[in-house]
């Protein structure tokens, strides 16, 4: 449904700089492609010529087989900086929204429900906090009819629990069939989200194996969060650990509370394989009794991951190859660090 051959352009950053695309070949069908890197290294214009805000100089640009401005109405477009009519109310701006692609009415309410954000309805575009801004913008993105939604750093500058909703949101518009591009320069992001990752450094497109953010010179990392007053406590949990085979080593230190969390102990659990230390810690977990309110897995550094994965750009990934193993899910639900 996006498809980027041989794709050049140029887009200019607030700063004055460029934001380049140096043969970009790529196409993504369905679910979510995540695309780690900064804008100088070419998500804006990637992004903005999928969006046909950007003309590439040589190569092309398609939705659905067509030039992205002839497919307007398929594209929700939601850049880091997003502006609103500020003379207009929340539900005004929501109806406007809908008439511009030419949708069937939808109550305001409604489209808001999706980031629970129904409360804002009434008020001025210009009385919102920027997170409550970008947050209205997801809203309006998420709950249009469109089938390719286009986000540049969907997990930043938003309020509260908005994160935890949007990739929810992202994830049931993927699961509906929509193809999904979103560009980050935070690895931990794009691992949340990503059903495949792919790294821009300096206008050069590469695909990034899933499993090789996780992995570093010493292997893969688990950050478990085990619910104690003090280490001493997850005694039994960290001796069941040593029992498994995977397990290389463990680290232990005094996690900070939140409001959510006031007594925890975090531990570092590293091995060679990630999904082989998750089963260990959930087998761990499971003889020692231990509480576990959040475990996540370590991501390496942007700069770490990039120099080494970057390929040619007349390589493309293609939506219907077959994907690298996604990291385990986690057996209790993650908490923001």
């Amino acid at each position: 449904m996006i498809a980027f051959t041989g794709a050049h352009a140029r887009s200019k950053l607030a700063d004055g700089k460029p934001s380049l695309l140096k043969g970009v070949t790529l196409s993504w069908d369905g679910g979510v492609l995540a695309v780690l890197g900064t804008p100088a290294d070419g998500t804006v214009a990637l992004l903005e010529a999928a969006a046909g805000l950007t003309k590439v100089r040589a190569g092309s640009v398609a939705i659905a087989g067509h030039a992205p401005a002839a497919s307007r109405t398929r594209i929700a477009y939601v850049p880091l900086a997003c502006t609103l009519p500020d003379a207009l109310r929340v539900d005004e701006v929501c109806d406007l929204a809908g008439q511009l692609r030419g949708e069937p009415a939808q109550a305001p309410a409604a489209r808001l429900a999706v980031l629970g954000l129904e409360a804002l309805a009434k008020r001025r575009v210009r009385s919102l906090s920027p997170g409550e801004s970008r947050a209205v913008s997801l809203a309006l993105a998420l709950s249009s009819k469109a089938s390719v939604l286009l986000v540049d750093e969907p997990l930043v500058g938003l309020d509260g629990s908005a994160p935890a909703r949007v990739i929810e949101a992202l994830r049931e518009r993927a699961t509906a069939g929509a193809a999904v591009l979103v560009t980050t320069a935070s690895v931990r992001d794009a691992t949340r989200l990503g059903d495949q990752l792919g790294v821009l450094t300096q206008g050069v497109f590469g695909h990034l194996p899933a499993s090789r953010a996780h992995v570093g010179a010493s292997g893969a990392k688990l950050r478990v969060v085990i619910g104690a007053e003090s280490a001493p406590e997850i005694a039994p949990f960290v001796a069941a650990l040593s029992q498994e085979a995977a397990v290389a080593s463990v680290e232990t230190s005094t996690y900070v509370g939140t409001r959510i969390l006031h007594a925890a102990v975090a531990v570092v659990v590293s091995g060679a394989e990630l999904l082989e230390v998750a089963r260990a810690v959930a087998t761990a977990a499971a003889r020692s009794d231990a509480k576990v309110l959040a475990i996540e897995s370590a991501v390496l550094p942007l700069e770490a991951l990039r120099r080494p994965v970057v390929v040619p750009a007349e390589v493309t990934p293609r939506r219907d190859t077959p994907a690298p193993p996604a990291p385990p899910a986690p057996p209790a639900p993650e908490v923001g660090v």
